[in-house]
């Protein structure tokens, strides 16, 4: 376990698919974003969980603020943003951006 000083951010992004999306596309589109999110500045990795209610909980982890506000500004310009956004249930997307203090491999 390290104790870091750095200013890592952690973007943490639940949501639920609409009814009726395939699964099995929407892990493509995903691992798609994957490809851009390894070339954004600042990244340091990422987990995408479901748990046993369906929703989906996509872990970003940022070396700081900066990196992950870029990375979050530059997302919608993405060609994979449409069938993203076709996707998701948009009621259900929360997005919010916390202070590592912690963090273990």
């Amino acid at each position: 376990m390290t104790n870091t000083a750095q200013p890592q951010v952690a973007e943490i992004v639940t949501f639920s698919l609409k009814d009726g999306t395939d699964e099995a596309a929407f892990l493509q589109t995903l691992r798609t974003t994957q490809t851009w999110v390894d070339g954004m500045p600042g990244f340091l990795g990422r987990q995408v969980t479901r748990g046993p209610d369906g929703r989906w909980t996509d872990h970003i982890l940022w070396t700081d603020a900066t990196c992950a506000k870029a990375a979050q500004d530059s997302f919608g310009q993405q060609d994979f943003a449409p069938d993203m956004g076709e996707a998701l249930n948009h009621e259900t997307v929360e997005m919010r951006h916390e202070t590592v203090f912690m963090a273990a491999p």
